[in-house]
């Protein structure tokens, strides 16, 4: 059923949990903010660090992607939040997380050397991985089910609000501040979020399954559940699909302020670089925006699987003409054209904002959703560190272009997802015998 027909005969936004949403978002704008703000100053922070440790300079493109991979273990790691989520409940986890990727988005900006470094880098993923899955849990449990779909694509919007907010304190505060001002500016407004989160409720749909189920509701059940019949299959595969996607960004979409550094240092003229970084920055960022918003209704008309194949393509064309080509032709115009490509495809992330709390009910909702998002950090990071190696040998942008590989690979199996256009969120309570054989 078409979720945006009839829509006035149906629930109004004033029936929705707002201050679960609001918290949900407001996390996860930090979280963008923070993620990105390491993308503008990644260059000047990896040149300070690496001779305060000793190390060369020369291996300055192999530690840009390092410690990229090691933020990428910490958001893996995060999956432990999933079934903790599920005994204890969302808020709670939430509130955890942006507490842990505050702490360690401040700790990076007092680092000293690159080894302290990648343990606050490894932390600030921790509390990020966290916020994703959880928050769009709590997002998709809120929302009546004719206004779920489209609270998705709105939940989303805040990764890249995030990123906007950090284009601009790029532009107006990294020339007085420094990249060390850059890092713990990120870790700052914990204070209101933890505030708003206090003062919210755990969604309704969990309080539920939580009273009915009671000790039975257990974060070992919770892990194990993703796995029995019925889900495994789909536990797997989302995880393997997600894998090229966060390669996708993390090497894509998060490098395209370092390209712009690249190009404008050939210029024979002197031109305000950090004008040109957060005005490429900014204009990603608001096609992926436009992306999350697009998102809804593309997954309503032609479906999950097609959606994100649509912005799959995206990516696997805009990452090959970015890295490729442009980045080696120093056309900065030819950049800022093909970035809005970029950015729509970036919408890919929100998809499974979406997807994922449709695969699997609300006693386990949390964890799976964890499952599909964080287990493949591990992969990508180990494909981060291969590509930093290639860097090496075949320089940065050809080594950031065979990212496309993945797009391609896993565009197949998307189709071994199950296809949940039209579904309400399942709901039961507890497995049954059968599904733990």
């Amino acid at each position: 059923m078409d979720n945006y027909k009839n829509i006035a005969n149906k629930t109004s936004w004033k029936d929705i949990n707002w201050s679960v949403f609001y918290a949900a978002w407001g996390g996860w704008v930090l979280d963008g903010f923070t993620t990105f703000v390491y993308a503008f100053i990644d260059l000047a922070a990896t040149d300070y660090l690496l001779p305060a440790t000793g190390i060369s300079l020369k291996l300055t493109s192999f530690f840009l992607f390092a410690f990229f991979a090691i933020f990428l273990v910490g958001w893996g790691t995060s999956f432990i939040f999933g079934p903790l989520g599920d005994k204890y409940g969302r808020i709670r986890m939430l509130t955890l997380s942006i507490i842990l990727f505050a702490a360690g988005s401040i700790l990076s900006g007092l680092s000293t050397n690159a080894y302290e470094f990648m343990v606050f880098r490894f932390i600030t993923g921790l509390g990020i991985g966290a916020e994703w899955f959880v928050g769009g849990t709590s997002v998709s449990e809120v929302f009546p089910e004719d206004r779920r779909v489209m609270g998705a694509g709105l939940f989303h919007t805040g990764f890249y609000f995030g990123f906007l907010l950090a284009a601009v304190a790029e532009l107006l505060l990294e020339p007085f501040i420094g990249f060390r001002g850059m890092l713990i500016l990120g870790g700052l407004p914990v204070f209101f979020i933890v505030y708003i989160r206090y003062k919210t409720k755990e969604p309704e749909k969990w309080e539920k399954v939580k009273q009915i189920a009671g000790d039975k509701l257990t974060a070992k059940e919770s892990l194990f559940s993703i796995f029995r019949r019925g889900y495994s299959k789909t536990t797997i595969v989302a995880s393997i699909v997600m894998s090229a996607v966060i390669l996708g960004l993390y090497s894509g979409t998060v490098y395209v302020p370092t390209v712009i550094e690249d190009i404008i240092k050939t210029f024979v003229f002197k031109l305000p670089i950090v004008d040109f970084v957060a005005a490429g920055g900014s204009e990603t960022a608001v096609f992926t925006i436009i992306g999350c918003l697009l998102m809804p209704f593309l997954a309503e008309k032609i479906g999950r699987r097609f959606t994100l194949i649509f912005f799959l393509l995206l990516m696997t064309v805009s990452v090959f003409l970015i890295y490729d080509i442009i980045f080696y032709l120093d056309n900065l115009y030819y950049l800022f054209l093909v970035l809005p490509i970029l950015g729509i495809g970036g919408a890919d992330f929100a998809v499974f904002t979406l997807w994922s709390p449709e695969l699997y009910p609300t006693e386990f909702r949390s964890s799976g959703f964890a499952a599909i998002t964080t287990f493949a950090r591990y992969f990508a990071a180990a494909l981060i560190f291969i590509i930093g190696y290639l860097a090496l040998l075949v320089g940065f942008g050809h080594a950031v272009a065979y990212t496309i590989i993945g797009f391609i690979i896993v565009i197949p199996l998307i189709f071994l997802i199950p296809e949940t256009k039209g579904n309400k969120l399942p709901e039961k309570i507890l497995s049954t015998k059968s599904e733990k054989k």
